[in-house]
């Protein structure tokens, strides 16, 4: 009896126990607070100041862009029918290609088929790049950002003369040299009383003096001068060179906001300057000897691969045929060897008889 009171007892409180068991925990839920939201916070707070920040660089390169535009254009519509481009009646003076780029076209002027006048300003909308480039400048692991005009004048067709010539800067100049296919196939380094931070390259050394007689003291002037290039020939090594082209003045130098700059005008009075030269014969002689040498490589240089495509021609033929004659019967591979030894008999006597 007592055994069986015991067992009760100890029944029941197992019961019990799982009941309490079974009983799900409750867990308290402390309040939010903003410290629940730090790191949100700090993300929305640092992408709203980057909003600002390329907002505000954007629209002070649009500001500095329209001020180098009213400084220069009154002088530039002296010099050019068009200044800007027209869309319907419309007219654009500035095109906006980018926070930091903007565009100015022009054209109808003596001597000039069209221009491309390209302000090229610090990335001021985007801090971190700049900061980055900045840093990188001081350890000569990039180029210092800057404020900048890069233009490109396409002179008329009618202008005779055709050659090579460049101004650069002196840290710049071997990577530019190599890196242009008409710098690196037709000039080579000229002398110059330009100042020791320029480069001077020429198609020969009278052609260099001769232009920098006309030009040198503007660009001596000139701190914000950084290089000129004028050339008739492509800067991209075309797959098939089809002659020269027509010159292409191309020109880099800093931005002024206070005044007319003297390199903008210098920019616009080249061309005349180009289409007035009095070459000597001997330049002019020198001129034409590099082409007819330019002209001797790029012919041997297609010989070379059509010796080469047809060599590979062969080889591709000669492929097929064994591949055929591999499908063919033992009577019918034993025929084609015949044939293949009579034609080797034939070469064999056609090179004896040559050489006799």
């Amino acid at each position: 009896m007592v055994h069986a009171v015991i067992a009760l007892v100890l029944a029941v409180a197992t019961v019990v126990n799982a009941e309490q068991t079974e009983k799900p925990l409750q867990v308290l839920k402390a309040p939010l607070t903003w410290r629940d939201f730090e790191m949100e916070m700090v993300l929305l707070v640092a992408f709203g100041l980057y909003v600002l920040a390329w907002y505000q660089g954007k629209k002070s390169n649009t500001e500095i862009a329209k001020k180098w535009v009213a400084m220069n254009v009154g002088y530039l519509e002296e010099q050019f029918a068009l200044v800007g481009s027209k869309v319907g009646s419309a007219r654009s003076i500035l095109i906006q290609d980018g926070p930091a780029d903007f565009l100015l076209y022009v054209s109808g002027r003596r001597n000039v088929e069209f221009g491309h006048w390209w302000i090229k300003l610090k990335p001021r909308n985007d801090m971190l790049n700049f900061g980055i480039t900045k840093v990188l400048s001081m350890f000569q692991l990039a180029n210092n950002p800057t404020d900048r005009v890069v233009l490109d004048i396409t002179l008329d067709k009618a202008i005779s003369d055709r050659f090579v010539f460049a101004i650069l800067p002196q840290a710049d100049s071997k990577a530019i040299h190599e890196r242009r296919y008409d710098l690196k196939t037709m000039t080579k380094l000229a002398q110059s009383d330009l100042p020791s931070k320029m480069v001077v390259y020429s198609e020969s050394q009278k052609l260099a003096d001769v232009l920098i007689a006309k030009i040198g003291p503007i660009i001596r002037n000139s701190p914000g001068f950084d290089s000129l290039i004028i050339s008739s020939m492509p800067a991209i090594e075309p797959e098939k060179f089809e002659g020269e082209t027509g010159l292409v003045l191309s020109m880099t130098f800093g931005i002024v906001l206070d005044k007319t700059d003297p390199l903008v005008e210098l920019a616009c009075e080249l061309p005349d300057v180009i289409s007035q030269l009095q070459l000597t014969a001997d330049i002019k002689a020198t001129l034409r000897k590099n082409r007819e040498s330019l002209e001797k490589q790029v012919a041997k240089r297609l010989a070379e691969e059509r010796a080469e495509e047809l060599v590979r021609k062969k080889a591709e033929a000669k492929r097929a045929e064994e591949e055929r004659v591999k499908t063919l019967s033992p009577a019918e591979q034993r025929k084609w060897e015949e044939k293949e030894r009579a034609r080797e008999a034939k070469r064999a006597q056609k090179k004896r008889t040559k050489r006799g």
